[in-house]
């Protein structure tokens, strides 16, 4: 499946983005949690160094009930910080002296042996961080101050930050795809306009330069270099048409010399059978070669003159060309036939439009068989506006998968390449140009043994019916 380049333009920057983006955000989220268990600790650990502060040089033995407000204040400005902490302090027998905030049987719960700067422990299913911090009780001993809060509060927060990042990075990451697609398509629409100019480029067109947009990009410069290629390829179609225009004319008159003599080598009586035969060969590929020449010169003077339009009554047209043939389909033993519904006046020039008609009818008798017949109607489309002329024949017909190319200049069929009639492969060629030149469309429908219809369309300027 092929996708768009705008498509594919902004696939690969949501993907880089969402590659960047998630790696941030985890980054981040990885900085955070470190950063607020740093700052816990820190937090904890100087709650418990100002409870062993309060406390030093304390006569434990006494009891500890005097200091006991100055210890709840002391660590009530780092509650605030990181919630509710317990305090318990321990003689330098490990016995527990002094508690706040009780959680009963501390002392089982927490190894006082090694006193680890912290640790973390689980106490009815909740997780704790815990730190210690040593006192003078005399010269020789010491006690311990053990503070103690939950992690749920921090991990709760640890927990929303990621929470939002889940949420953030899916949405941060569809919004980018949406704008690059947006922006992608923006971009290329210079492209997209260009490409477009270029789709209306045909046969039989002429060739028009881009209207490059001044983006200052490589588009531009797309834009200039097929103007370039352009003006190229209109220098190569002009040299090649003067080329087969100056051949065709140097061709035309030797061979009309030659037509001559071999015309005038036939009128001598004392030629033999075999002699007359072999001259009226040479008088048929002459003919054909002097017709190919002629249809060549008139082909390179349509593609490079302009038209003279006027009103032309195409029922006019038509009867004309069906006159000029009748003769042909006579001495083919073919019968003409025509019907043609009053005036059917176009915008167009009289004889290349004769021209295209009469190549049409040609064609026909030239493939019907002796004892067929060629059916030419033209009429009048008033829905469409358009006027329709069909010349039908009853001759061999071709295969569809030749129909599409019957109009190619030299083609010629396989039945027409194995018959006796001769033909350059451009009649149908200059019906199509010139049609095309009136803004009209002609077609073939042809079955094998069931003959072959053409179809002219042009449209029509207005319809008179007479």
């Amino acid at each position: 499946m092929k996708i768009p380049i705008r498509l594919r333009v902004a696939l690969y920057v949501t993907l880089s983005f969402a590659a960047v983006i998630v790696v941030i955000a985890y980054a981040l989220t990885e900085l955070y949690e470190g950063f607020s268990y740093r700052a816990f600790d820190v937090t904890l650990q100087a709650a418990a160094t100002s409870v062993a502060n309060r406390v030093a040089n304390v006569n434990l033995n006494a009891g500890l009930a005097g200091v006991g407000e100055d210890v709840e204040e002391s660590v009530s400005d780092f509650e605030n910080r990181i919630g509710l902490i317990h305090i318990g302090i321990f003689d330098s027998s490990n016995v527990e002296v002094f508690s706040l905030n009780d959680i009963d049987s501390m002392a089982l719960r927490i190894p006082l042996e090694h006193n680890p700067k912290f640790i973390s422990v689980r106490w009815e299913g909740k997780k704790y961080r815990v730190a210690f911090a040593r006192f003078e009780i005399t010269d020789r001993t010491q006690g311990t101050v053990v503070a103690m809060s939950s992690l749920a509060p921090l991990e709760e927060s640890i927990g929303r930050i990621q929470g939002i990042a889940i949420v953030i990075v899916p949405i941060t990451i569809l919004l980018v795809g949406i704008g690059s697609v947006l922006i992608a398509r923006r971009a290329l629409r210079p492209l997209e306009r260009m490409a477009g100019d270029i789709d209306t480029i045909g046969v039989g067109k002429p060739l028009m330069k881009l209207d490059v947009p001044e983006t200052n990009d490589e588009i531009e410069k797309v834009g200039q270099s097929f103007n370039a290629l352009m003006e190229r390829i209109v220098v190569l179609i002009d040299s090649q048409r003067n080329f087969l225009l100056d051949a065709s004319h140097e061709l035309k008159t030797p061979l009309t010399v030659i037509q001559t003599e071999i015309e005038m080598l036939q009128m001598n009586p004392s030629l033999t059978s075999e002699e007359r035969e072999n001259l009226q060969n040479l008088l048929s590929e002459v003919e054909y070669a002097s017709k190919l020449a002629v249809d060549l010169i008139y082909l390179s003077r349509l593609e490079s003159s302009v038209a003279n339009f006027s009103n032309v009554d195409m029922s006019a047209v038509v009867r004309e060309v069906v006159s000029h043939h009748s003769s042909l389909a006579k001495r083919k033993d073919i019968r003409l036939l025509v019907k043609s519904m009053g005036k059917s006046w176009v915008r167009g020039d009289h004889e290349p439009l004769k021209r295209a008609v009469s190549n049409v009818v040609e064609n026909a008798i030239k493939y019907t068989p002796a004892g067929g017949k060629v059916e030419v109607n033209s009429r009048v489309d008033r829905s469409a506006s358009i006027f329709v002329l069909t010349v039908q024949d009853n001759g061999p017909g071709i295969g569809t998968d030749e129909v599409p190319r019957v109009f190619d200049r030299f083609y010629r069929t396989k039945s027409a390449r194995g018959g006796d009639e001769k033909g350059s492969g451009l009649g149908l060629s200059i019906a199509k140009r010139i049609v095309e030149q009136h803004k009209g469309t002609i077609t073939m429908h042809s079955e094998p043994g069931k003959g072959s219809t053409v179809r002219i369309e042009i449209p029509l300027i207005s319809t008179q019916v007479g």
